[in-house]
């Protein structure tokens, strides 16, 4: 996931941001508002944890890119998932709020993938003690779906079930590169059509395909409704960290950046990213969220890729008006999927205050 250029200023930014700390604020004294930072694989990395009532079941958001959270953004869908779930938000190392704290370049030899899934474990680990739950739910987001589904093969102990929101599959690139190519000439779009034949092929055989190549084949699956349905260009959503409670300015001057410089210094592992190292069989309860027409991880690819899966309980549930950002895009189905279909899986009876009868 690339992002745009570094916005201007915004006006009121501050009084803005303060009114959504204000209107996020958690009021319960049965709930927890935290923002705090945790010592995991031997660096500093940032967690939010929200939520109305501290008994509810834990959900852990593992945020895409590589390298962009989603904690500043989730102002703008996450308040309602509050009322049901604690929601964990995890700035994965180096990223976001980690990064003032991170001396990058002495970060880069850790920037691999046996670094992150052990991240991910330890994570885990730490929330189920911290918030004294012997089981949490797990949704990983596109490029966390990857350290999602490492959990479910490593952890499943420490799962009531897995959600994969913008599920990465099998040969999920190639299947992008060839369905955006294919609505290029379907279109009749002759530019379009020039600029993808001209990176042929994609991705490049062996490890090696470089970032210009990710960012050519993102911005026209863009184009073709494939990040934000209806939208040719991601600028509202990158625009949402802009008004993060969580983040200082400071943390929002290095911002955009840092996640350059993470995600180009991963894009070597992220090449060798492969589902099927994990297999096909699992003891977790597996959902995927998908949007109909995302092309940042192939709708396509997930469906093949749910297909070949064996576990105690799978569904794939398509959300017909989304492409990459269902969460933003639908946030209402979201919001009812999770409680009526993810929820129940917690094993634990959700209490719903009543108000008392009004007098006749």
């Amino acid at each position: 996931m690339t992002s745009p250029e570094k916005p201007a200023p915004v006006p009121c930014h501050d009084f803005i941001t303060q009114r959504l700390a204000d209107l996020r604020k958690i009021h319960t004294p049965e709930g927890i508002e935290a923002l705090e930072p945790v010592e995991i694989g031997g660096v500093t990395q940032w967690i939010s944890i929200r939520g109305r009532n501290r008994n509810n079941p834990v959900l852990l958001f593992i945020h895409g890119g590589p390298a962009s959270p989603v904690m500043g953004m989730s102002w703008a869908f996450q308040s309602p998932w509050e009322d049901f779930f604690t929601v964990a938000q995890w700035d994965q190392r180096g990223a976001g709020k980690n990064a003032l704290s991170t001396d990058l370049e002495k970060l880069v030899p850790t920037l691999t993938l046996e670094r992150f899934k052990q991240d991910a474990e330890e994570m885990v680990e730490h929330l189920c003690k911290r918030l004294e739950k012997t089981k949490i739910f797990v949704m990983g987001y596109s490029w966390g779906t990857y350290l999602g589904m490492h959990l479910v093969h490593e952890l499943p102990h420490r799962l009531h079930a897995y959600i994969g929101l913008g599920q990465m599959g099998l040969d999920t690139e190639k299947q992008i590169y060839e369905r955006v190519l294919e609505l290029a000439r379907q279109t009749g779009n002759a530019t379009a059509v020039a600029e993808l034949e001209e990176i042929a092929p994609f991705p490049n055989p062996g490890f090696d395909t470089p970032k210009p190549k990710y960012v050519m084949v993102r911005k026209w699956a863009r184009f073709f409704n494939g990040g934000w349905y209806g939208k040719p260009d991601l600028d509202l959503f990158f625009s949402m960290q802009e008004f993060a409670p969580e983040y200082t300015d400071a943390d929002l001057k290095v911002f955009l950046d840092t996640t350059s410089f993470l995600t180009l210094n991963m894009l070597p592992h992220f090449n060798r990213v492969n589902m099927a190292d994990f297999g096909f069989e699992f003891q977790v309860p597996i959902f995927m969220f998908m949007g109909r027409y995302d092309l940042h991880t192939s709708y396509t690819s997930a469906r093949d890729y749910f297909n070949r899966i064996q576990a105690p309980f799978k569904k794939f549930i398509t959300f017909e008006r989304s492409a990459h950002f269902p969460m933003v895009e639908e946030p209402g189905r979201v919001l009812m999927t999770l409680v009526n279909e993810v929820l129940p899986l917690a094993g634990e009876q959700v209490q719903f205050e009543r108000l008392a009868d009004a007098p006749e």
